[in-house]
């Protein structure tokens, strides 16, 4: 066996800074060949050399080196990375030396027909010649020991000799290839002992028995040898065919496996590494670059042995023409070692390498870069012409896949960037209402893990007017600035986003309880408070934030929104700081308050809805001076329902006129059998803001009282200040045409509004009535007892009659008469009762101190 080992240490380092051969491989080569010769030449030494054939005729020394020349031509050569394992007949020229040759002879004739082949045919260097021809003379002397130590005399004929032949034709081989294996070891080299004796103990046997035959005929009948000659020059052929046609079937596989491959890469540097990896194992090269061209820029990476990738600089400029040439053709140039043009050996020079081949990487019909393999992992073979347009193949399906990985990038970039532009707010890059909603929904579905869900909507106070005065585009600068100082001040893991207009939202860390969502909340009124500056104009921000919890206010999504925009409508009537939680209360919405709303039409007509009446006692006689008509609801499943929940049903529902067309005319039906009875008390009717803004209202009254004998002054309207003040004008046109009619006015929970005193002096009203919440807090509130006084001081200045409302203890009775309060009503007095009861209830009184008749 032949061998072709590694070059030398000198030669070994390469430009991609692959794995290097050991330092001391050399050293080890060299004694390796000593220990070989010296061991063979101590062998041979103890041989009977005087031994000669039993065979009728002998092979002369020139013989033997012939044929040992003849058998190293005849070879077959198997490549593995950068060694290639070159196979003889040599087993043919041994076994034919055992039966008719000395063993002089032998030694000698094969040493210097090897030596003939290797320094002239071959050319190799000093190195190898060395190694091999010690690995040879091993071998050698290893057979002929074998062959005496078992059979001193080799018979053709003797079946028994042939397999002596064999066993020492094995024993050599296995000399040959410790040898081999222990200096690809030392290079570095991958291939192990078992790998080579594998492929030896197939030829081994094979070459053997050929020679066998050999020997047979030449003992028999000599002239039939070349007819074994011409079937072996046949099969040799037919296995270099097979060979060669291997080799394209692996190619062919190792293409197929690469096309394979990149179709499922999505990302072009896979793409490129793949195909760099592919060419390197397909081509067995040492080194793959790739060069990516960006207008005049390039970009050169090249993977050397073991798969590392490096970046270099441009690539070197006396490559550019060989470049340019590419790029015209738009084919794999090869560029071989024995090429002797100025520009292929100027290329490999700066290149750094022995042979290369160079491909476009085309993206259509554009020209983005060009890939590289450079140095056959071989010593015998180079790149050829088959190779160059493998290579070509690889680089046209690797752009092809480096153009679908490119589009398929963009098209994920594309749906990444839609998909963000589905889920946040074009102008503050927020999260949007359907990011919110899906994350809430998020929350929901894993409640049990993540505790109380919380969250709050927010609404700008002010905005409209900014937007309004300033234009749209100071508009957008200011929600830009509003939503920059919510991230800031939410925090990590909130979620904020905008819903649309001047809303926002957040969505607090999971198991923030409601303290924390309160304090949080108040901390972004705080900064969102502060001044801002818009085109050289400083204005204030408010903000009106409505909180909810899950589970307390709400088990889904849709529900916890829903109650924290009601929460957001409350702070934005000044409940809570701007700051307020869901209260059930105040949530016109709830089943409870839906259920009301579609039966009070059918309470109204079927009689469920009654008035009844509150007594208003004059603190100066103690008696009865009138009543206040209130409404009361005897819901036939849940009982008397307060006017404070059914009368806000009643103004959202459409039905206000109807229910004051009845309070009014029921008032008017007690009434006017009180006066039949001799009674002058006065009945007073709360008025509805909705009813006030009827345009039927004075015609509705008008008409009541044309069918009633009843004075008018004997009916009282009571009008809630902030409603006065709502829409003053209006009113004050409304309430002008009432008086006219006669009735008296009055003014209720006077006190809690904000009045203008010069439309109070404009207002036709008779009375005042003084909020209930200042006449309980006298006792114990400066302030409260400060303003009932003021009231008074008010009312007498213009005129007009004051009414304390809910006069609860005896306290407040006594000093709401010391300060000359005209009447009272309050539980102290009387509760409110049915018509019959309130006309016992003054017969019963008459005259009587008020805490007496109570």
């Amino acid at each position: 066996m032949d061998v072709v080992s590694p070059p030398p240490t000198s030669a070994a380092p390469t430009a991609t800074g692959g794995p290097q051969p050991r330092p001391d491989a050399a050293r080890r080569t060299y004694l390796l060949a000593i220990f070989l010769a010296l061991a063979a030449a101590a062998t041979l030494a103890n041989l009977d050399l005087s031994a000669s054939p039993s065979t009728a005729w002998s092979i002369p020394v020139w013989a033997v080196a012939a044929l040992a020349i003849a058998g190293s031509l005849m070879v077959f050569d198997v490549e593995f990375r950068s060694e290639t394992y070159t196979f003889t007949f040599s087993e043919i020229v041994l076994v034919l030396g055992l039966y008719f040759a000395s063993p002089l002879a032998l030694v000698t004739g094969r040493l210097s027909g090897e030596l003939l082949f290797l320094t002239i045919r071959e050319r190799q260097p000093a190195r190898k010649i060395v190694l091999n021809l010690a690995t040879f003379f091993a071998e050698t002397v290893v057979l002929i020991a074998v062959q005496q130590a078992l059979m001193p005399t080799l018979d053709p004929r003797d079946p028994i000799g042939w397999l002596v032949a064999l066993v020492a034709v094995v024993a050599s081989e296995v000399v040959g290839y410790t040898a081999v294996s222990a200096v690809i070891r030392w290079h570095g080299g991958p291939l192990s002992f078992s790998k080579i004796l594998q492929i030896g103990l197939v030829t081994a046997p094979a070459n053997t028995s050929l020679a066998l035959v050999i020997c047979i005929l030449l003992d028999v009948e000599p002239l039939a040898v070349p007819l074994l000659g011409g079937i072996a020059v046949f099969l040799l052929v037919t296995y270099r065919s097979y060979s060669s046609l291997r080799q394209r079937y692996e190619s062919l596989s190792l293409l197929y496996d690469f096309t394979h491959l990149v179709s499922g890469v999505r990302q072009p540097d896979e793409v490129l590494d793949a195909m760099l990896s592919q060419a390197k194992d397909l081509l067995r090269a040492e080194r793959a670059e790739f060069w990516l061209f960006a207008g005049d820029m390039c970009q050169r990476h090249v993977v050397d042995d073991s798969g590392h990738r490096t970046a270099r600089h441009a690539i070197p400029t006396t490559v550019e023409a060989l470049v340019r040439s590419v790029q015209s053709t738009r084919d794999a140039h090869l560029l071989a070692r024995d090429d002797a043009a100025p520009i292929t050996r100027a290329a490999l020079r700066e290149l750094d390498a022995q042979d290369a081949l160079l491909a476009p990487i085309l993206e259509g019909d554009d020209l983005i870069g060009m890939v590289l393999v450079a140095n056959r992992l071989s010593e015998i073979y180079s790149f050829v012409g088959q190779d160059a347009k493998m290579f070509a193949t690889l680089a046209s399906h690797a752009g092809v896949a480096l153009q679908n990985g490119r589009l398929i990038k963009r098209l994920h970039e594309q749906a990444r960037q839609r998909e963000h532009e589905a889920l946040h707010d074009a102008l503050t890059s927020l999260p949007n209402r359907v990011m919110f909603a899906s994350r809430l929904d998020e929350r929901f579905e894993r409640a049990g893990e993540d505790g109380e869900i919380a969250i709050a909507l927010m609404d700008l106070d002010g905005f409209k007017e900014i937007n309004d005065t300033l234009g749209h585009q100071s508009g957008d600068m200011v929600l830009i600035e509003i939503a920059d100082r919510l991230r800031r001040s939410a925090g990590e893991g909130v979620l904020v986003a905008r819903l649309g207009g001047d809303e926002f939202a957040l969505l607090a860390v999971p198991g923030t309880d409601r303290d924390e969502l309160d304090a949080l909340c108040r901390s972004i009124r705080d900064a969102i408070a502060q001044p801002l500056e818009i085109e050289g104009i400083r204005a204030s921000m408010g903000v009106s934030i409505g909180l909810a919890t899950a589970p307390s206010d709400g088990d889904n999504a849709e529900t916890l929104i829903r109650r924290a925009d009601v929460a957001m409508y409350s702070a934005k009537s000044g409940r809570g700081g701007g700051v307020c939680f869901y209260d059930p209360d105040r949530d016109e919405n709830t089943p409870r308050r839906l259920a009301l709303a579609h039966d009070l039409r059918d309470g109204l007509e079927s009689g469920q809805v009654r008035a009844v009446f509150q007594p208003k006692m004059s603190l100066a006689t103690g008696e009865m001076t009138g009543v206040e008509a209130l409404c009361r609801w005897d819901h036939p499943t849940l009982g008397e329902i307060m006017p404070d929940e059914f009368i806000p049903l009643a103004d959202r529902t459409g039905i206000s006129a109807e229910l004051t067309a009845y309070m009014i005319a029921s008032a008017l039906r007690h009434a006017e059998r009180w006066q039949q009875a001799g009674h002058r008390w006065t009945v007073a009717i709360n008025v509805s803001m909705h009813a006030l803004l009827d345009d039927d209202l004075v015609r509705l009254v008008t008409h009541l009282l044309a069918g009633s004998s009843v004075r008018p002054d004997g009916i009282v309207l009571e009008i809630t200040e902030t409603h006065v003040m709502s829409d003053a004008e209006r009113t004050l046109t409304v309430l002008g045409e009432l008086a006219a009619l006669g009735l008296r006015l009055s003014i209720d929970d006077f006190g809690t509004g904000y009045s203008s005193l010069s439309y109070l002096q404009k207002l036709p009203v008779h009375e005042v009535k003084i909020d209930k919440a200042f006449v309980q807090a006298m006792a114990t509130d400066r302030g409260a007892d400060a303003i009932v006084r003021s009231v008074l001081d008010l009312a007498r200045n213009l005129d007009l009659a004051v009414v304390a409302e809910g006069v609860e203890d005896e306290d407040a009775y006594h000093r709401l008469r010391a300060l000359g309060c005209d009447e009272a009503q309050g539980y102290f007095f009387a509760r409110p009762m049915a018509a019959h009861e309130a006309e016992a209830f003054a017969l019963r009184t008459a005259g009587q101190l008020a805490p007496a008749i109570a």
